[in-house]
């Protein structure tokens, strides 16, 4: 069986399981910021990420719910696209912020520069709001954003007393699909969540990211919300140890997510394949039941999710071998024959 549902099945990377031992046969410690693992797994990503501080929260959905509580203490307007994570998968989490969601026109997932103007121009005296971006954009096919359009929108906002939060969950991966640091991805923002567990390969965690005065405050809604668990030393060191050579795993990922959508579009009729520009790959059955679909696909080796009632994703990992994207294409054919829209 091929495991494609998510890119948080792949394997550790390596130097996991070791470092986790090796935080294990010290004495835990219980403050925050006392053990070595986490105070340097922080120090680390400061750096990757160029901000002033970092919290370690056990999920991607914490982190973005702490940042709307730090932006929106008493509610307000949450501008994102119609199907960011936020307003999806994370709605009744979101719901429970008092943040009132209000859905922007958006381009393949992203808000442009133009729109976010518009938005605020909208605004009453008095009004408070936060500009919502993702990246990648997960439910838009793991698109990027556009390289000019985040700055562009922090220095809109800026001018407007507006802040700014990207929940970058994916935000390695358009790192390797635009060639470009990670700190460059994040500039414009106030805040940012990202993922540790998705991408690179962590047993768990996130972080939320931005100035020392915004993280302090995350620190204290983490703890509020559950998530200050202790002892963590074995989570950071894994972590820790999944950071290195990050990039490098993810572009092999993402050239074979490339791969396989070359030989879905070469055996595949009416099933219409995206083009990738990470390790997601989206394939719609325009008359098909999608949830069907990949039960017929299972039963030919290869696991993947529903999204929807007539979308299917696959997502590339560490754990998907060269040889194997044949193997996956030929079962995709195999199932979608099985249904009547191969060609």
């Amino acid at each position: 069986m091929i495991d494609l549902r998510s890119d948080l099945l792949g394997p550790r990377p390596p130097g996991v399981a070791a470092a986790v031992r090796a935080a294990a046969a010290r004495a835990p410690a219980m403050e925050y910021g006392e053990d070595p693992d986490e105070r340097a797994l922080m120090d680390e990503l400061q750096a990757e990420l160029g901000v002033e501080a970092v919290v370690f929260v056990p999920t991607c959905t914490m982190a973005n719910q702490i940042a709307i509580r730090l932006h929106l203490p008493q509610g307000g307007q949450l501008a994102s696209a119609a199907r960011a994570h936020v307003v999806t998968v994370e709605a009744r989490a979101t719901a429970l912020t008092g943040a009132a969601p209000g859905v922007l026109p958006d381009n393949n997932g992203h808000l442009s520069p133009s729109t976010v103007s518009a938005f605020l121009a909208r605004l009453e005296p008095g009004d408070a709001a936060l500009v919502w971006l993702e990246n990648t954009h997960m439910l838009s096919g793991g698109s990027v954003m556009p390289r000019r359009w985040q700055p562009e929108i922090g220095a809109i906002c800026r001018a407007a007393g507006v802040a700014v939060h990207l929940d970058g969950s994916r935000l390695w991966n358009a790192a390797v699909a635009q060639d470009a640091p990670m700190s460059r991805l994040i500039a414009g923002c106030d805040t940012a969540a990202i993922s540790l567990n998705k991408a690179i390969g962590a047993p768990l965690g996130s972080v939320l990211c931005g100035s020392r005065s915004a993280v302090d405050e995350a620190v204290r809604w983490r703890d509020a919300l559950g998530g200050g668990w202790r002892p963590l030393g074995g989570v950071a060191a894994a972590a820790r140890a999944a950071v290195k050579g990050w990039r490098d795993r993810l572009a092999t990922d993402a050239a074979m997510a490339r791969a396989l959508a070359e030989a879905l579009n070469a055996r595949l009729g009416e099933a219409t394949v995206q083009t990738p520009e990470t390790n997601l790959i989206f394939l719609d059955r325009p008359r098909g039941d999608a949830v069907a679909f990949v039960e017929t696909l299972a039963h030919h080796g290869v696991r993947t999710i529903a999204l929807g009632r007539t979308r299917i994703r696959l997502a590339l990992h560490g754990g998907v071998r060269e040889g194997e994207v044949a193997a996956i294409a030929a079962a995709v054919e195999a199932a979608a024959a099985g249904d009547g829209q191969a060609s």
